[in-house]
């Protein structure tokens, strides 16, 4: 995947060198050695997690570039989101190698693993907002928590789904919003809402 935005350019360099030297042994010398660009990586990046971060921020720029929000009025609030999550999946699969060293990186370092965390929370309260699914209700708080345990479960299967449908990853994302859409139904005939 090519871009015109300098630091998602860097971002995307950043990813090969992490697909050849995994993301423990990856730092930003190693960018700044292979691009000669020392004084602009440091612009971009403080440090190597800050990559992490731009990433995540990259995916959903090339996510919202492809919606389009009016579509997003006639359609379920449930179909929107699995629009959404597929799409980020779909930016996502150039990047599958590097992707899943970091996730093994981050089970060994939690400080990695809170900034993903932070990331896709992020990603999944943006998403939330796009499709206008937070409605000030009690249950709103829940909202962003159940997304994001959807997209972790729904990720997971992604990176051992190596079809080219990923039909795999679309049934169990379509599976899970549709507990989750029914628990909210039952929910709000609980409450005053």
């Amino acid at each position: 995947m090519k871009t015109n935005n300098r630091e998602f350019y860097f971002v995307e360099q950043a990813f090969q060198i992490v697909q050849k030297k995994g993301w423990e042994k990856f730092s930003l010398k190693d960018l700044q050695k292979e691009k000669n660009k020392e004084s602009e990586i440091n612009f971009y990046f403080k440090n190597k997690n800050e990559i992490v971060d731009k990433f995540s921020f990259m995916i959903d720029s090339f996510v919202e570039s492809k919606v389009n929000l009016n579509d997003f009025k006639i359609s379920s609030k449930k179909d929107n989101l699995f629009e959404l999550i597929m799409l980020r999946l779909d930016e996502m699969r150039p990047y599958k190698g590097p992707l899943t060293k970091i996730v093994d990186a981050a089970k060994k370092n939690p400080c990695l693993l809170s900034r993903i965390s932070n990331n896709v929370m992020n990603s999944m309260d943006f998403y939330l907002e796009l499709t206008s699914s937070y409605n000030e209700t009690p249950i709103d708080f829940l909202k962003k928590n159940t997304l994001f345990f959807i997209y972790s479960f729904t990720f997971k299967t992604w990176l051992t789904d190596d079809s080219d449908d990923l039909a795999s990853t679309m049934a169990e994302l379509d599976r899970l919003l549709s507990i989750s859409e029914n628990a909210e139904k039952k929910i709000k005939n609980f409450l005053p809402i």
